[in-house]
């Protein structure tokens, strides 16, 4: 099966786009911070060089122009070069653990790191940004301060969010598989839902499809949350608790392909349950029905999550629509924008957007309603083939 990739040259365009952004902005250097967490930690390294960091944090220093470096811990030197697109690796100090020797090892300062990039920019770094400063440690940052003899340090993070916006043809294809991916996840989960199955055994079953599919992992862990007080929170944590008849399932399933994520969540009703659970998941529907039509090119991003919230709140459920519905998708499983009041800026073609319609905090407990799409010519263009009914198994 030929299955979707990113190339490799894609890779190097985006490093010189950044580029021009930073010649354009006045920046000499830019140090681009990740680390392994799952949800956000590895998208900034896992965009520019197709790398995701694991166990040890990761860093690319970046001039304005010509090659970047990425400095890392020992264990991953070698971990780098085979994983990823970067072949220009330096393990620093800063970032080996005091447990581990390793005499062997080529490791020097971040101080000296940056000198030699500066010396092979051979220009002197006046202005300085930094991409992923809230993923550092408090540590790790002012060892960074005091590497750059603690010049003035921009957060400049908008730079490479203005890139992943807009998605290409390739990045398209691989949200698209993706969204395959979950799909079928998500069909597996509903099939497993039966009485006295736990919750761990659902969300086995429906990772074990997205697995053999091709996901490398969860962009967030499977959500399986059954009853009114495991659906209630907005965040659920899969347990071994036992489904058990006349009750609410909620399945939230968000699997990584290629360093991409695609989300998607559904109710289920599980016999005979309160009438106003229907009601609620009836509305959910309608309001991200509301929500997709609004994402055509041209209309503000800002309609969108007020439209959907009048939805709901016209069936006496406003305080139960808990935040915002509509977010960016990519190499994170929640990226900027968010479709809220701030967010003014138009739609446009190639941008991906997740509309998620909560509904959480109730007595009965809550679910979350999420599907993707991609915003064409024509208007928002569903990533996933599932029905929008109302889901209820006997």
């Amino acid at each position: 099966m030929n299955l979707p990739r990113i190339p490799e040259e894609e890779f190097e365009v985006r490093r010189k786009k950044l580029q021009e952004k930073m010649k354009e902005e006045g920046y000499d250097l830019l140090f681009i911070y990740a680390n392994d967490g799952a949800v956000f930690g590895q998208e900034h390294t896992r965009y520019l060089f197709n790398y995701t960091p694991h166990f040890e944090d990761a860093c690319i220093l970046m001039p304005s122009e010509g090659e970047a470096l990425l400095v890392t811990g020992y264990e991953s030197e070698e971990y780098v070069k085979t994983t990823s697109f970067c072949r220009n690796v330096q393990v620093v100090e800063e970032f080996n653990y005091g447990a581990h020797d390793f005499p062997f090892a080529n490791v020097v300062s971040l101080k000296a790191a940056i000198q030699n990039v500066q010396t092979l920019y051979n220009k002197p770094v006046e202005k300085i940004g930094v991409i992923g400063k809230e993923k550092m440690t408090i540590d790790f940052y002012y060892l960074l301060l005091d590497a750059i003899d603690n010049k003035d340090l921009d957060e400049v993070d908008q730079m490479i969010l203005d890139l992943r916006l807009y998605k290409t043809e390739n990045e398209i294809k691989v949200i698209e598989y993706a969204y395959y991916i979950a799909e079928k996840g998500m069909e597996a989960a509903i099939n497993a839902i039966k009485v006295g199955k736990t919750e761990r055994e659902i969300a086995a079953d429906a990772e074990y499809v997205m697995r053999n599919l091709g996901s490398e992992g969860m962009g967030i862990d499977t959500m399986v949350a059954s009853g009114s007080v495991n659906s209630a929170p907005i965040i659920a944590r899969t347990t071994f608790k036992k489904i058990e008849q006349n009750e609410l399932v909620v399945l939230t399933i968000a699997p990584r392909y290629e360093g991409y994520h695609a989300a998607i969540a559904r109710p289920v009703i599980l016999g005979e349950v309160d009438p106003a659970v229907e009601e609620a998941i009836k509305a959910a529907i309608k309001a991200q029905e509301v929500a997709q039509e609004l994402l055509v090119p041209g209309n503000n991003g800002n309609e969108v999550d007020s439209a959907s919230r009048k939805v709901v709140e016209e069936k006496g459920l406003e305080k139960h629509f808990v935040y915002t519905g509509g977010h960016s998708i990519g190499v994170s499983e929640f990226e900027p924008p968010s479709l809220n009041a701030s967010f003014k800026q138009p739609i446009a073609e190639n941008m991906v957007f997740s509309i998620d319609i909560p509904i959480f905090f109730n007595d009965w407990g809550g679910f979350r309603y999420e599907n993707g799409f991609h915003i064409t010519a024509d208007g928002a263009r569903p990533l996933q083939k599932l029905d929008k009914d109302v889901i209820r198994i006997q």
